[in-house]
């Protein structure tokens, strides 16, 4: 049954002030996890250090955490505007406020699209609970930043308007998602394969030419970032011909880095909370997801099936844009069905957050470092932006805005010495160690941090420990 222009106005609203709410609780649970050092260098570190560069004109400067110039990494031309964003408000908490809205704007972005199709307000109300309560929604902005994620609206968008007239909308969303690094390329191919199911035979051809050119020129300018191709696929051969026919002879052998178990467990977190809302207009927007999916399917590399890694965004995109194209076929149906189809969605959803969401993890992995956390903070606002730092990985995220900074766990910072500053967790201070908390003085991180504090200390700097949870070295301190 249709909506009204008053219900449909009435449900953007309310959609509207879910996004707010959800965004919010985007952000307040990321920020508080890299509070309580829940974050990685690998990558908000590294794309903080990147943006502080660009910030500040050296955009060719090299990065000493990552060895290379910030577009080199993978030519994400976003990070131009997060630089400019970063000089404004230098802050790790910017990057993670950008990323929750842009997560956060998922809901209020698919009821709008849905209105316009004259979708049920119930069928409406059951895909943004789906939104709401994906798990990996919550866990890919807990896990980091990445200029991707910031894409996700622009994705939907561009899935949406492969069908609509209007051709700047399209392909402006279309390069600004490519814009996001090299990868994208898979987004952009999976948009044309989607556009050739619609009939959009010219728009399909078009971008899958735009996305291929932009794989072939941005993996050419971020070489020196690495192949990472041949990083997490090179099992399937030495050239990219070969890992083609690698996996058309020899499929199986796809299994020798990824187990069924975990293809399925994969599949399920993402799918899970939108199964009940798919039906078959959606199989021409699984066939846009199908790219990167194998990717990560298929790779060496286990982290591209973690839900807390954002290699899956697009898939979600294309997830959001299946069930839109669905909900008219189950809006004919009747209220009955409707209300079945949005039971089981709040009942999957619920499932899949529970069950995949590590909301314990909190109580396990990060609670317990407040203490330090707070002493951390109360040392660390002593560092001066010009300063040169070597520190822990925990403590290199939250010191990341500087053109000199190492971390101890990589042993390339013996070749940068000297410092002027040196910041450590005291040996009764935890640590997380393959998802446990041990004490550092009972690791073999710990030993070395004792080492190279001798060695601080044999250099003439001033070292101490002003409180029982963090140990600091300075450059000619008195």
């Amino acid at each position: 049954m249709a909506i009204s222009f008053k219900q449909g106005s009435s449900i953007e609203h309310a959609a509207f002030v879910v996004s707010i709410v959800y965004a919010s609780i985007l952000f307040a649970t990321a920020a508080v996890q890299h509070y309580l050092f829940g974050t990685q260098v690998w990558d908000i570190g590294l794309f903080e250090q990147f943006s502080w560069l660009i910030g500040e004109g050296k955009i060719a400067a090299i990065s000493s955490l990552r060895q290379v110039a910030p577009l080199e990494d993978h030519f994400s031309l976003l990070l131009l505007p997060l630089g400019a964003i970063y000089k404004v408000f230098p802050s790790t908490f910017t990057f993670i406020g950008l990323q929750s809205i842009a997560l956060g704007a998922l809901p209020a972005i698919a009821a709008s699209l849905a209105v316009k199709r004259q979708i049920d307000a119930r069928l409406i109300w059951a895909l943004i609970c789906a939104i709401v309560l994906c798990p990996y929604s919550f866990l890919v902005n807990r896990g980091d930043f990445h200029p991707d994620v910031l894409t996700i609206p622009f994705m939907i968008v561009a899935i949406h308007e492969v069908t609509q007239g209007r051709r700047w909308r399209y392909y402006l969303c279309l390069l600004i998602t490519l814009f996001a690094k090299n990868a994208q390329a898979l987004f952009g191919l999976g948009l044309g394969l989607y556009a050739l199911t619609k009939g959009r035979y010219l728009r399909g051809l078009i971008s899958i030419v735009i996305s291929i050119f932009w794989w072939f020129l941005a993996t050419h300018l971020s070489s020196a970032g690495g192949d990472h191709v041949a990083m997490r696929l090179g099992y399937l051969g030495d050239t990219k011909l070969e890992m083609l026919a690698t996996l058309l002879v020899r499929p199986w052998i796809v299994f020798s880095v990824a187990s069924p178990e975990s293809i399925f467990l994969y599949t399920l977190g993402l799918s899970l909370p939108f199964l009940a809302l798919l039906r078959k207009p959606a199989l021409a927007c699984l066939l846009g997801a199908a790219p990167v999916y194998l990717v990560n399917v298929i790779s060496d590399s286990g982290i591209q099936r973690e839900l807390n890694h954002h290699y899956s965004i697009p898939i979600l995109a294309f997830l959001i844009a299946g069930c839109l194209d669905s909900l008219p076929l189950i809006s004919v149906k009747a209220r009955r069905i409707q209300k079945n189809v949005f039971n089981a969605t709040l009942v999957l959803s619920l499932v899949a957050f529970l069950g995949y969401s590590r909301v314990m993890y909190f109580k396990s992995r990060y609670l317990p470092r407040l203490p330090e956390a707070v002493a951390f903070q109360s040392v660390v606002s002593g560092i001066g932006s010009q300063e040169s730092v070597l520190a822990s990985s925990n403590y290199v995220v939250h010191l990341a805005g500087r053109e000199k900074i190492s971390q101890v766990e990589k042993e390339d910072y013996q070749v940068k010495w000297p410092f002027d500053v040196i910041i450590f967790p005291s040996e009764k201070a935890l640590i997380n160690v393959r998802g446990r908390l041990k004490e550092v003085g009972k690791t073999k991180i710990g030993r070395t941090m004792n080492q190279v504090l001798e060695r601080a200390k044999a250099s003439g700097m001033s070292c101490s420990q002003p409180n029982d949870y963090v140990r600091l070295c300075r450059k000619g301190a008195g």
